[in-house]
C-alpha cells in the first residue's frame, strides 16, 4: 500500500473528534451568555452508575428548582456534560450542594428549562480537548513530514509550508 494514504483513516477520526470538541466548545461559549437567577437545592445524593462491568462509577444527582418569569422549573444539570467518576470525587461535588441551599442558576434566556449550576470545563471535557489537539498534532506531523516532506530537508519543508500558508492567507500562487 502506498504510504501517502495511510493518514486518511487517522484524519477521519481527527475530524470526528474535532467536530465533537468544536460542538462542546461552542456550547461552552454559549453558556456564558446565560442569565442568572436564584434557586434552591431540593435533592442532593451520590448515585451509582448501573450496568457498569469493570469498576464502580458514580454520578452526582443534584436537583434544584428556580423561577423565570413566574414559572417554576426543576433541573438536575450541574455541568455542560454529564460527569461520572469515583465515589470520593462525586461525594465532594454533592457536598457542595446540600438540600435547602440557595444557589445561583444559569439558564438559557430563550429556553428557560435549559439550565446548569457550573459554567466551566470539568476534567472530562479538558481531557477530550487535549486528546483532540494531540491527535491533530500527530495528523499534521504525518501530513507535512511523511507525505509532503518525504526526502526533503527541513528548509525545503519550511518553504512548502510557507507556500501553503501564503496561498491560504494571501491568495498568492
Amino acid at each position: 500500500m502506498d504510504g501517502k494514504f495511510l493518514f486518511l483513516p487517522f484524519g477521519f477520526w481527527v475530524t470526528v473528534i474535532g467536530l465533537i470538541t468544536a460542538y462542546l466548545l461552542f456550547r461552552l461559549i454559549r453558556i456564558f451568555f446565560y442569565k442568572k437567577t436564584e434557586g434552591v437545592i431540593v435533592k442532593s445524593e451520590v448515585k451509582k452508575v448501573e450496568n457498569q462491568i469493570s469498576y464502580d462509577a458514580y454520578y452526582p444527582l443534584v436537583e434544584y428548582e428556580y423561577q423565570v418569569d413566574g414559572k417554576t422549573y426543576r433541573s438536575n444539570k450541574i455541568f455542560l456534560t454529564n460527569l461520572e467518576s469515583d465515589y470520593n470525587t462525586i461525594k465532594k461535588i454533592v457536598d457542595k450542594f446540600p438540600v435547602g441551599k440557595k444557589i445561583t442558576i444559569y439558564y438559557n434566556p430563550f429556553k428557560p428549562e435549559d439550565s446548569l449550576l457550573k459554567r466551566n470545563y470539568h476534567t472530562g471535557m479538558f481531557i477530550q480537548t487535549l486528546v483532540f489537539f494531540g491527535m491533530l498534532s500527530v495528523f499534521l506531523y504525518t501530513l507535512f513530514i511523511d507525505i509532503m516532506g518525504q526526502g526533503t530537508t527541513i528548509d525545503e519543508l519550511a518553504k512548502i509550508v510557507k507556500g501553503i500558508l501564503h496561498r491560504v492567507i494571501y491568495g498568492e500562487e
